[in-house]
């Protein structure tokens, strides 16, 4: 006779240790972050990303963040759109893991927009 704590359980056949739904890249990229809320004057700070999905970021932080605290996260994109305008990723979200300066966010929102290019004189 089975007891309900030794039922077997079966697997999917793609079963993995991973659990994130979402494809993570790793990309080593500068970032600038502002601590959002009733800050006075705002906390700012600058690190660098680690891994990125469209769900979450890890970065390194230049100090130690808090869980709960609410970011908005600002990247230099790397790849020019039309092979000539300037891009930032613009993210915001809410800070669900640290380990010292180890940081992981969770994207509430996110979008890129262009970024002024400086005339250069003829």
């Amino acid at each position: 006779m089975e007891r309900a704590s030794e039922r077997l359980v079966r697997l999917p056949k793609d079963a993995s240790a991973e659990r994130r739904g979402r494809t993570r890249f790793s990309l080593t990229l500068d970032i600038r972050y502002a601590v959002l809320g009733h800050h006075a004057p705002e906390e700012t700070g600058s690190g660098r990303t680690v891994e990125l999905s469209s769900g979450g970021l890890t970065f390194s932080a230049d100090r130690p963040l808090l869980t709960g605290q609410h970011l908005e996260v600002f990247i230099d994109w790397p790849v020019l759109l039309d092979g000539g305008v300037r891009l930032q990723l613009i993210m915001a979200g809410v800070v669900v893991r640290t380990n010292g300066t180890a940081t992981s966010l969770q994207i509430h929102r996110h979008e890129f927009r262009t970024r002024r290019v400086g005339l250069t004189a003829a």
